[in-house]
């Protein structure tokens, strides 16, 4: 049979039989010859979603509960506020600011003097998720708004009273309305099934590596002016490695415990107010500007990038780089920004301290 297959096996098996007597040299590996590298993905060590401490092996339940507490001199000290992972400083009506306190690592028994909700809440406690505690609105409009949101919400309403109504109570601290408090602990148990919150900020495990430190200017005092009769200090203490909070008169400003409030990293933000619903409201959500952010006795200047409804808030360098803070409590103050047209409202300042001198910024 003339099969021209075995002709070819034929001629193969000679060849390979002729080379057999042959030493056999290697061939040298081709120019462009390309080197295959196993790609290795490091995982992040899982953090706390609100301070970014690494979490080993411990299992986050719960859900986070934000208060919102008065910040005048009738309301301080107040109760509680010492222990919050994350706070915001909001500008409200009057020119006085309130804080919107958001607790999870731990939650105190009692947490006060609880006032009022207002519409740029919805915004910031949005994204955190948890259960958010409040005593009325004013009006429906901005209890609407707030529940929008979807959040789980806790309101003492005298009016119509609340499913929750027996975790707030009078304190004898203080005269109304300074004196609503809420048993945080009990109704955060009860609201367990919640799930926990969500991660709001970046973080580097070593404060030395966060953007602050890294590519921002010394700078141990800050203070960020709201209105003609409120300003939010506070000074770097290289000694605890906290930003310490201190009162327009220079005293320390301290939790009812006598805790002096603090924080790891401070957050000023420069949303402009509009008055939404009568009431001055900070823009926050659907927007981006300037920001600043303090971390390790240093100062970065940046942006805020809130333009996804819902999500948290992004952080950025001038450069467009994502920030990112050192593991532990976080400030955001949110004075208000040049275009505000809130009645009673007008532009802030942010002043910081750099090579001894006191730098002033419009914002």
């Amino acid at each position: 049979m003339n099969n021209p297959v075995r002709r070819a096996l034929a001629g193969i098996a000679a060849f390979v039989i002729a080379l057999s007597g042959c030493a056999i040299q290697e061939e040298p590996p081709a120019e462009n010859e390309v080197l295959v590298v196993e790609e290795v993905i490091v995982e992040e060590a899982p953090r706390h979603p609100l301070t970014g401490v690494e979490l080993g092996t411990t299992v986050l339940e719960g859900p986070s509960i934000a208060v919102k507490i008065d910040n005048t001199s009738s309301g301080r000290p107040q109760v509680g506020i010492a222990a919050a992972d994350l706070v915001f400083e909001e500008l409200v009506e009057g020119g006085v600011t309130r804080y919107l306190a958001v607790f999870h690592t731990a939650i105190p028994s009692e947490v006060g003097p609880v006032r009022s909700g207002r519409p740029q809440d919805a915004g910031l406690v949005g994204p955190i998720g948890g259960v958010f505690v409040f005593s009325g609105v004013g009006n429906a409009n901005v209890r609407e708004i707030i529940r929008a949101t979807g959040i789980a919400t806790v309101e003492h309403d005298t009016s119509s009273g609340t499913p929750e109504g027996e975790f707030f109570f009078r304190s004898s601290r203080k005269p109304a309305p300074w004196n609503l408090h809420i048993e945080a602990q009990e109704l955060v148990a009860v609201k367990s099934t919640i799930a926990v919150p969500n991660q709001q900020f970046q973080y580097k495990t070593d404060p030395a590596e966060s953007s602050a430190v890294v590519s921002g200017d010394a700078s141990e005092s800050l203070s960020a002016l709201f209105s003609s009769g409120v300003d939010s200090r506070w000074e770097w203490d290289e000694a605890t490695g906290l930003y310490l909070k201190f009162l327009s008169n220079g005293s320390p400003d301290t939790d009812a415990d006598g805790t002096q409030i603090s924080a790891t990293n401070v957050i000023v933000m420069s949303p402009n107010y509009v008055d939404v619903e009568g009431l001055p409201t900070a823009q926050i959500t659907g927007n981006t500007d300037r920001a600043f952010i303090a971390t390790g006795g240093f100062l970065l200047e940046g942006r805020f990038d809130a333009t996804v409804a819902g999500a948290p808030t992004l952080f950025t360098d001038l450069d467009g780089n994502a920030v990112y803070l050192a593991p532990g409590k976080t400030f955001v103050l949110l004075p208000p920004g040049e275009a505000s047209t809130a009645g009673g409202v007008k532009p802030g300042q942010f002043q910081f301290e750099l090579d001894g001198q006191t730098v002033t910024i419009n914002l």
